[in-house]
């Protein structure tokens, strides 16, 4: 007797697993995109108006660095959700 999927069965359809990486791909690129390229941007932007270069060099490391840590918790965070 063959096990059909969940919507063979008359239950949920099933999900498939190309779904959810595609799902997890795009998540990656917008949140990579906003947090290294479009937030550091804008940051560099204002802090060059309004603070000291010293300041704005630290602020721009210690925002590479939580966004660093960020995606890779994020990374993480998905994979084991789509494990």
């Amino acid at each position: 007797m063959s096990e059909g999927s969940e919507s063979e069965r008359g239950g949920a359809p099933a999900r498939e697993p190309w779904v959810h990486a595609i799902v997890t791909a795009a998540i990656m690129l917008v949140v990579s995109y906003s947090v290294f390229v479009l937030i550091p941007n804008n940051l560099l932007t204002y802090l060059t108006v309004h603070v000291n270069t010293r300041a704005r060099d630290l602020l721009i490391l210690l925002w590479w660095v939580a966004a660093l840590v960020f995606s890779c918790w994020l990374f993480v965070r998905l994979q084991r959700k789509g494990g």
